[in-house]
This record gives structure tokens, sequence and C-alpha cells, in this order.
């Protein structure tokens, strides 16, 4: 099974205050979500976090680096689409050099690392890109990166973030039910349509 989140921003206090989640410390955040996905997701299962894993605010922050042991800790194998936070630690810890970084992710039992991916899910192509400008044409995109400020749908895709699924995995049964309610309501109805 496949299951698809974005934005866990792992070891980071900040952000649990900038999207209000529902923790006492980044600690007790980490180890809850943790403990939810294994629930959910099984050793054989793979889990794409759709950007920002961990979390590096600028060249002197090395918190992502706690999160790097994260992924020995979850059952499931990670894929890992870049967010912006891993773009950084790339720039300022590995002098721009994505091989080198997603070489260190693989030796922490991450599974493998991309840019951006597409996948097919119930016979329909999706790509996977953390920034909503970054995402494609004519085709249906997974992103993350906005947490929970657009809400679920954008004319360019589906939003996976965490803070919108409460720290759940989404499934792909969840992914293609949203995309059929798309067809069937989202694209359709007239008062959704000023959101376009």
């Amino acid at each position: 099974m496949r299951f698809f989140t974005s934005d866990t921003h792992f070891n980071n206090e900040e952000s649990l205050i900038r999207s209000k989640r529902p923790f006492k410390n980044a600690r007790e955040y980490d180890k809850k979500t943790i403990r939810m996905w294994n629930k959910q997701a099984k050793k054989g299962d793979t889990i794409y976090v759709v950007g920002d894993f961990l979390d590096c605010d600028n060249e002197k922050d090395e918190s992502w680096k706690k999160a790097l042991g994260y992924f020995k800790k979850i059952k499931a194998d990670i894929v890992l689409i870049l967010g912006n936070n891993e773009e950084r630690v790339i720039k300022y810890f590995f002098d721009d050099n994505f091989e080198k970084f997603a070489q260190v992710l693989k030796d922490c039992a991450c599974k493998s690392v991309y840019k951006d991916l597409q996948i097919e899910i119930g016979g329909i192509m999706f790509n996977l890109v953390h920034e909503c400008v970054n995402t494609k044409k004519d085709i249906i995109n997974l992103f993350g990166h906005v947490h929970n400020i657009c809400g679920l749908y954008k004319p360019c895709g589906i939003n996976v973030s965490c803070d919108l699924s409460h720290f759940k995995l989404y499934t792909e049964n969840d992914i293609l039910y949203y995309v059929e309610e798309k067809k069937r309501y989202w694209d359709v109805d007239e008062n959704i349509q000023f959101l376009k």
C-alpha cells in the first residue's frame, strides 16, 4: 500500500506554533506522529513525503540532523520529494550537491529521494511536487508547502499536508476519492468556481 503526506517538519518547535499543531512540544509531536504512521503503514508499504520531512531555516540550523534518525523508526519505506527545507539543507550543508544529500538519506534508511516524481494510482497519473508554483499542467498534482492555508483542493491538484489530515497519512483510496469528488463536484460547482 502507498501513503502520502507532506510538511511534517520533524524536530521543529516553530512549525507547531505557525500551524497551530495541538502538541506540547516537538518531541511529543514527533513521537505521536511516528506512532500513528506505524499503525497505518507496515513494513513493505511506502510513504511518499511530498517535501519538508525535516526543517532547516538557515546555515546555522542543524536541527534537521535529528530528523534523519526518524527514517529508521518508521516501519514503511519513505520516498522523499524535496521540499524547500531539504533544498536549504542541500545548499547550506552539502554544497548544493543533491546526490551527496540523497546518499546520506539512503544511508539513514530513506528508500529514495526525488526533486519531483510521477506515479500512477488507480490508472491515473499524478505528479508529486512540493510547491504549488512547480506543479505541472495536464496532470493532477499532489503538493504540500502551504500546510493548511489553501485547504485540500486547488485547481492544480490536491494538498497532502499533514495539517489537513490531522497528521494521519493519506491512503491511495483517499487520493482517488478526492479525484472523484473533484470531477463530480469541485470542478463543476459554481460556488467553488470563484476559487479558480
